[in-house]
């Protein structure tokens, strides 16, 4: 069959990028599969023999396999690249969607031009609803308890929000193409933040379905990769989205605050002999130098071209 006609009975392209996940990469893609989709993997030169996994076990699922980690952003924009379906839904390798869920989320796409990404409501192990909607970033939320800011909102949906946590964003193909996929100066951490924002400049909606959801572990590979500098980078990239959007003298003035607030913090939990302190230290250390320094690599924004054939 030739690649055209592939194409056209391709409705929906899951794209998964994986780094260490061979334990849960299985139900992961066992319950993505579906008639008119095609699964694909992208990995990140893991360790941990998730390629002869894929290889062995799942040889219908495009794999492409990069070299060194290259972040979540340039590998999913790789995903995107090669996927050849109207929609595209970018899935987290430690997420197990329901047919109820993608079918409800296709939905909502095949009816309302105006939305531009879907994402749905996610439950841990243990069926507990997970607060995955916030407001953008800015000084005001950094002032907010990050327990203050996340939320689950309910009710039947779609529910018009300023973003969601990634795990599953669903999209039309053309459109992410066209907005230029992922930014990819983000490594991890906040590249879903960023494509929403983007979305809604231009002058299309994110929604969230409170009325379905997925399973999802949640953060697998970022506590493998990072521990308990994750924190520190989860905010390392939040000040890239800052910067880029409200400018760099207001960068400036909330980095001093957060330093401020943080290193107080960080000498508050040492004085009382609390592991916390070294989370805030890491915080504070940040704030001041503006920037990830070691604890992540640099990566650079790349176009997304057409989609192109796939490799194994």
């Amino acid at each position: 069959m030739n690649t055209a006609s592939q194409s056209a009975n391709v409705e929906l392209s899951v794209v998964v990028v994986g780094w260490n996940g061979a334990a849960y990469l299985s139900a992961c893609l066992d319950a993505a599969r579906g008639e008119g989709r095609e699964l694909i993997f992208v990995d990140n030169a893991s360790r941990d023999g998730s390629v002869a996994l894929l290889r062995e076990r799942h040889p219908d699922v495009r794999l492409l396999v990069n070299d060194a980690n290259l972040g979540f952003a340039r590998a999913a924009n790789r995903g995107l690249r090669e996927a050849r379906g109207r929609y595209v839904l970018f899935l987290n390798p430690d997420a197990v969607v329901s047919d109820e869920a993608v079918t409800a989320a296709l939905a909502v796409l095949a009816g309302r031009p105006r939305v531009g990404l879907v994402g749905v409501a996610q439950r841990d192990a243990a069926g507990r609803l997970l607060p995955t909607v916030e407001p953008f970033f800015s000084l005001a939320a950094l002032r907010r308890p990050s327990h203050a800011r996340v939320t689950a909102p309910d009710g039947p949906g779609p529910v018009e929000i300023e973003w969601c946590h990634g795990a599953f964003l669903l999209g039309r193909r053309d459109e992410l193409v066209a907005l230029g996929g992922y930014d990819e100066r983000y490594f991890l951490y906040a590249e879903d933040m960023d494509l929403c924002f983007r979305v809604h400049e231009s002058g299309r909606s994110v929604v969230y379905l409170p009325q379905v959801s997925i399973l999802h572990e949640g953060n697998a590979a970022g506590r493998e990769l990072l521990g308990e500098r994750r924190a520190a980078a989860i905010f390392a990239s939040q000040l890239i989205f800052h910067r880029e959007r409200r400018g760099f003298a207001a960068t400036v003035l909330l980095r001093a605050l957060a330093a401020v607030a943080f290193g107080g913090r960080a000498l508050g939990y040492r004085l009382t002999g609390s592991p916390l302190s070294g989370r805030y230290a890491a915080l504070a250390a940040v704030a001041a130098r503006g920037g990830p320094g070691p604890m992540l690599p640099a990566a650079g924004r790349q176009p997304v071209p057409s989609p192109a054939t796939g490799e194994r």
